[in-house]
């Protein structure tokens, strides 16, 4: 879902959608996702499967 919101396509799309108007550029946020081990609660990076500190295994959040 991310990769089809970066492409320019959609992003023209969408704003022509929200505002009525061609060339109109949306400011799309995304949320920051925080992931923290949940054995020592170190915060970990996005593509880390196993704690560095601990080794515990990195339960993903579900969006």
């Amino acid at each position: 879902m991310n990769e089809i919101q970066q492409t320019d396509e959609f992003v023209s799309a969408f704003g022509k959608l929200v505002s009525g108007k061609s060339n109109y550029k949306p400011v799309i946020e995304k949320k920051q996702i925080v992931i923290k081990c949940k054995n020592c609660g170190i915060i970990l990076d996005e593509c880390e499967k196993f704690c560095h500190e601990c080794g515990t295994k990195v339960e993903k959040p579900v969006n």
